[in-house]
């Protein structure tokens, strides 16, 4: 016992325990520091925004962030500009650390490939839906002699050069329907006077009749303007008796109270050809 009285009295024991102590806070100490190397600790950067900016764009945005970017992801919008950023991961603004990669979404230079759906043989009211739900736009109706039946599918046609179910086009591609009429039907011309232009496209398409020439547009700077401008006035005039297939000419105003003082009673007039 008195032995190890001395050991612990001496002072190489207590030199040896500071020793320890020293190495083992040195130790500590530059785990923390490789810890926080590692990990960048405190080191981030705020995410810019991306969207709406080119693809070509985005290096020099990003400039000496550290971040990097990776594109992810392709849809197609006809609303957008072609090849710019539609969205981004992590989001705008967000606190990320330096050398991160953001995955982004672009809207593709060229809309993606459709196929041709089969429409001979149904009729203009099955058709249309058919047309729309795989991307597909309709350019116009053309009505041909047809024994058989009236407004049933007998073609389909692109840039005037007949297609067939299966051929693959462009998502956003118009085409035409060609028609089948019995005899020289008519129809009556809706009424479109105060509807918004989207709207009387498919009301006259609905009617199995085509939109013609937008004769003017008051107030319109804009395509987006043409969309939501109301119908101030039409020709042939509602109520008129023309044939399948015939064109209705629209004039257009941003100012819907404009079309009141237009066409207050119907036309009787039968249009052979519009």
């Amino acid at each position: 016992m008195k032995r190890f009285f001395t050991v612990i009295t001496a002072g190489r024991f207590w030199l040896n325990i500071l020793l320890i102590g020293v190495f083992v806070f040195v130790l500590l100490k530059a785990s923390l520091f490789i810890l926080k190397l590692y990990t960048q600790h405190g080191e981030s950067t705020t995410v810019p925004d991306l969207r709406n900016y080119r693809v070509d764009q985005i290096s020099t945005i990003l400039g000496n962030s550290e971040l990097q970017y990776e594109i992810a992801d392709s849809i197609y919008s006809d609303e957008l500009p072609r090849g710019v950023v539609v969205s981004q991961n992590p989001d705008p603004n967000t606190q990320v650390k330096q050398g991160r990669t953001l995955f982004l979404t672009v809207n593709s230079t060229l809309p993606e490939l459709v196929v041709v759906p089969n429409l001979v043989g149904k009729s203009r009211r099955i058709a249309l839906p058919l047309l729309e739900i795989v991307g597909l736009k309709l350019d116009k109706l053309v009505y041909e002699p047809d024994p058989s039946c009236t407004d049933c599918v007998l073609g389909l046609m692109y840039e005037g050069q007949k297609i067939n179910a299966g051929d693959p086009l462009r998502k956003g591609e118009k085409i035409t329907i060609v028609l089948g009429e019995q005899s020289n039907r008519t129809t009556a011309v809706p009424r479109l006077l105060g509807l918004t232009y989207k709207e009387a496209v498919e009301i006259i398409t609905a009617q199995s009749l085509n939109v013609g020439q937008i004769l003017s547009c008051m107030g319109c700077a804009t395509g987006a303007d043409t969309t939501h401008a109301y119908v101030a006035n039409q020709m042939p005039g509602y109520g008129a008796d023309i044939r399948l297939g015939s064109y209705i000419d629209l004039y257009l105003t941003t100012d819907r109270a404009a079309f009141e003082t237009f066409d207050a009673e119907p036309d009787t007039t039968f249009y052979e050809d519009n």
